[in-house]
């Protein structure tokens, strides 16, 4: 692994990057392309990538002062709506720490993001480096290779989400005790992959029962775990 103070050095070329298009990826995923965007094209679908990107995969959170803002075991539409928050600020400092290297982002709006691996194995953190050079964690130990596979396993589901999320919409019947995310006859679609903020309404008494339902929908059946 290169020393501490190597790794520093060569994050240092982040700093005062702008974010330039924060986005949500598949299940927990984050990505932060900075720098200039150049559109890409995969199979018909066209996204922009920056000159330097910041993935970080499964757990994560976002700080500012004491509090924690959201982070990855948020929906998928609070995190879409958090990092958005992210757009046009800089990278003020970027950092690897802990025997475990997790990363630290800090940015110019005073706020956070820390990775943090809960599962064995290594943090689900890598760097794409101005000049194409990727920083990433093998074996608990910071690498930085020439080469890396790009997002393109990202982007489709990504696209696909967008696409089912402007026809379907969010629908919901007032009074609206609780979130669908949270009543009992919530069934997600995709099981525990996530990659959608849909799922199926089982209770009969729903005007929504057998149809598909966002996280964020509603209705006067809602059923929380205590009421069950």
């Amino acid at each position: 692994m290169p020393p501490a103070e190597e790794i520093r050095s060569l994050l240092q070329s982040l700093v005062g990057l702008t974010v330039s298009l924060p986005w949500k990826g598949y299940g927990s995923a984050i990505f932060l392309e900075l720098g200039q965007l150049t559109p890409v094209v995969y199979k018909r679908y066209q996204h922009e990538k920056g000159e330097a990107c910041i993935e970080i995969e499964w757990d994560w959170r976002l700080e500012e002062g004491a509090r924690v803002l959201y982070g990855s075991s948020n929906s998928r539409p609070e995190i879409a709506s958090g990092i958005s928050s992210l757009q046009g600020t800089r990278i003020q400092s970027i950092d690897v720490v802990g025997d475990v290297p997790e990363l630290v982002v800090r940015f110019s709006n005073g706020q956070c993001l820390r990775s943090m691996v809960m599962l064995t194995g290594d943090p689900m953190w890598s760097i794409k480096l101005p000049g194409g050079r990727w920083a990433r964690v093998e074996g608990g130990i910071v690498r930085f290779e020439d080469d890396m596979p790009e997002q393109a396993q990202e982007e489709e589901p990504f696209a696909l989400e967008e696409k089912i999320a402007a026809r379907w919409g969010v629908p919901q019947a007032e009074p609206k005790p609780g979130r669908c995310a949270d009543c009992v006859w919530f069934v997600h679609l995709d099981g525990d992959a996530y990659l959608l903020d849909y799922g199926v309404c089982a209770s009969s008494a729903s005007p929504f029962d057998g149809r598909a339902v966002n996280l964020n929908s509603g209705c006067p059946a809602f059923t929380g775990e205590e009421e069950a």
